[in-house]
């Protein structure tokens, strides 16, 4: 199962500096457009974000085997570079994931097999103050990517909007785009721009919705939870051959790191 705990990373974070992308041409933003002008809203709100802390919950539906998991937990993000997100499946306590980002690299946990996975991440992965969660395109959009940029990857739709919430319709216009997913709605609150719910079709069919209840903006968070990853006592640590080592002659180097589970 593609493991999509980067789609919520980079909901949460917060004005980071994109990723360079091919010239085109993008629309004209117009200030008598209301859907313009929530974009602009929602990219000036997002740069003031240092630190955030979210109580989330991930569905996923296997449209093959009609198979859907539930998990809850948690996820944090403090700028430039620094994330957490653990997981918990419903029901069953003791099968949980947990991913660590510290800027360069990225901690994989693996509760079944007693392992924590690092994989360290070339300068091509990560471009320099740039989040891993950015290399994918999809996920530069919820990042906090310029509204202009976003008009000019993607055709969005103001679905509705309430005194609450913002809905927004994504479809990706790229090829690069359209491999990382078919179409989103992006949910977010009226006040903060902060995300209230994300759903999104994997090019499989398979789909994915981010339910957030709760996200908290400005608050005191760790450093050192992030630098310096802990490894459960027992757990041995595998490090993980880089991308470019991994891969054979020919193949293209994935845009997103998708641990197994």
């Amino acid at each position: 199962m593609r493991n999509s705990w980067l789609a919520l990373t980079a909901a949460l974070l917060a004005g980071a500096p994109l990723l360079a992308q091919p010239p085109a041409q993008a629309p004209p933003l117009a200030a008598n457009n209301r859907l313009d002008q929530l974009l602009m809203n929602w990219e000036h709100q997002m740069q003031g974000v240092k630190t955030v802390a979210a109580h989330c919950v991930r569905t996923t539906v296997n449209q093959v085997f009609q198979v859907t998991d539930v998990y809850e937990g948690t996820a944090s993000f403090m700028k430039p570079n620094l994330a957490m997100v653990k997981l918990t499946k419903k029901n069953k306590p003791d099968t949980y994931e947990m991913y660590v980002y510290n800027g360069n690299s990225l901690w994989e946990y693996s509760p079944q097999n007693r392992v924590v996975r690092v994989h360290d991440l070339t300068p091509s992965q990560v471009p320099a103050g740039v989040p891993v969660a950015q290399e994918n395109s999809f996920l530069a959009l919820l990042a906090g990517m310029q509204a202009a940029d976003a008009k000019r990857r993607f055709d969005l739709t103001l679905v509705k909007e309430d005194q609450w919430y913002v809905y927004i319709k994504i479809i990706p216009r790229l090829p690069s785009d359209k491999a990382d997913f078919q179409e989103a709605r992006l949910v977010l609150n009226q006040q903060t721009y902060l995300p209230r719910e994300l759903w999104f079709k994997e090019p499989n069919g398979n789909e994915v919705k981010w339910d957030i209840p709760r996200v908290d903006s400005g608050v005191p968070l760790n450093v050192a939870e992030f630098v310096n990853p802990q490894v459960p006592p027992g757990w041995k640590v595998q490090k993980m051959p880089r991308a470019a080592e991994a891969a054979p002659p020919g193949n293209v180097r994935p845009r997103v790191i998708r641990p197994n589970q």
